[in-house]
Parts: structure tokens; C-alpha cells; sequence
């Protein structure tokens, strides 16, 4: 761990903390397909962690349809919300989530999702009371890789930069954490070898399972005094 441990989490939601990506690229798809176009998973796989927004316009501009921004993306987010009895949580991060309240340690939620898909995903794992503050990409100007979610959230939390940890699945996020100036915890899907992490995460991990130790956090089980 570089300089001093953190004295706040900061994490992201879709694909860190929950398995949505799957989930994302077969309504993106959907609404593709509804125009006559095909969406593949390589297309999906260079907007992970832009945001919605920054993903329709995406589609528009690779197949040359118009994008209504307020309708198109209040529709994805519909179909999302759907399907969130489907999701499931990543393996670990319930246990980090409680081994972090157990340590005292505030969390936040950065998601680039809008409010109302975050508010389903939450209640859905019952996971609300785990976060201090809920920062979505509605509240900013500027999206990630810009920093300015992980600022927001780290003032909301009353926690300098300097001493939060970000816990990031996506390059664009881990670059926002960078900019932003806090330690950066990269957990990709997959490997990442040759595509960026390396460069800009202070550490780079196969799962939230590996993260409590890096980050000086007991398992939530062990924290609690179970054997």
C-alpha cells in the first residue's frame, strides 16, 4: 500500500460490485437491434465505464442514427431495471462492504448510472445502509475518466482525496481514480495485461476477494470475531 492506509472507500458499482455487464451489453443490444443494427461485444467492451449517455451516442455514431438522449436512455434504463432480479453480486464484495463497517472505514458508491438504476440495484441486494453517500453520474458535469465523481464523493464523505481508495473494474474509471489523485485499486474482468491498468492502478487484483489485505481490512468474519 503506497503512503498511508485509507481512511475511505470509494466504489463503483456495475461490474465492480455487481455482475451487470452482461446485463448491459443485452439491453444496449436490444435497443440496437430495434433499429436495425448489431451490437457486439467488442463495440460494448470500449464504452465500459463511460456511462449510458456516453454509450447511446456511441451506438449513434457508429451506425448513424439520431440518439434522444432523455428518451433513449430513460428507456435502457427501464429495461435494466427489469431485469435486476437477475443480477448477482460479485464474488467478495458483500464481505468487503461488511468488513468495512466492521473496521469504521465510510464507503461511497461512484456510479456512473443514473440515480434511479442505482437506487434498483441497491435495493436489490439490500446494500444501502453500507454507503455514507451515493454519487451518480447525474450529479457531475463531467463523466469518468474525469475525476470529478470521485472528488464529489470524497467531499461528501468529508475524507481528502489523497486518502481515499477506489476500487475500479473499468479503465476509464481507474484513470478518473488517478486524475482524482487517490489510491487506485484495479479489478478487471479478466486479464489485464496490455490494456492500461498496469499504468495508473497502484494495484491490480483478480477479485474483491483479494482486496482485504491489500487494503489492511480483516475479512468481515474474522473482524467480527467469528473463528
Amino acid at each position: 500500500m503506497p503512503g498511508l492506509p485509507p481512511a475511505a472507500l470509494l466504489f463503483d458499482m456495475d461490474g465492480l460490485l455487481v455482475d451487470s455487464e452482461p446485463l448491459w451489453l443485452q439491453v444496449v443490444q436490444a435497443f440496437c437491434r430495434a433499429r436495425g443494427f448489431t451490437w457486439t461485444k467488442e463495440h460494448h467492451a470500449a464504452c465500459v465505464g463511460g456511462g449510458l449517455r456516453a454509450t447511446l451516442s456511441a451506438t449513434g455514431e457508429r451506425f448513424g442514427f439520431a440518439v434522444e438522449h432523455e428518451r433513449d436512455v430513460a428507456a435502457v434504463v427501464d429495461d435494466f431495471i427489469g431485469s435486476v432480479g437477475g443480477l448477482a453480486l460479485k464474488p467478495g464484495a458483500a464481505e468487503l462492504l461488511s468488513a468495512a463497517a466492521l473496521a469504521g472505514l465510510p464507503a461511497a458508491l461512484a456510479s456512473s448510472s443514473p440515480h434511479r438504476l442505482i437506487d434498483a440495484v441497491l435495493a436489490r441486494f439490500s446494500l444501502r445502509p453500507r454507503f455514507q453517500a451515493v454519487v451518480s453520474g447525474d450529479d457531475v458535469a463531467h463523466p469518468k475518466p474525469a475525476p470529478d465523481i470521485f472528488l464529489r464523493a470524497a467531499a461528501a464523505l468529508g475524507v481528502p482525496p489523497a486518502r481515499c481508495a477506489v476500487l475500479e473494474d473499468s479503465l476509464a474509471g481507474v484513470t478518473a481514480a488517478r486524475a482524482a489523485g487517490m489510491i487506485v485499486v484495479a479489478v478487471p474482468e479478466g486479464p489485464w495485461e496490455g490494456r492500461g491498468f498496469e499504468a495508473l492502478a497502484d494495484v491490480c487484483l483478480p477479485s474483491l476477494e483479494r482486496a482485504h489485505r491489500w487494503l489492511g481490512i480483516a475479512p468481515a468474519a474474522a473482524a467480527a470475531g467469528d473463528p
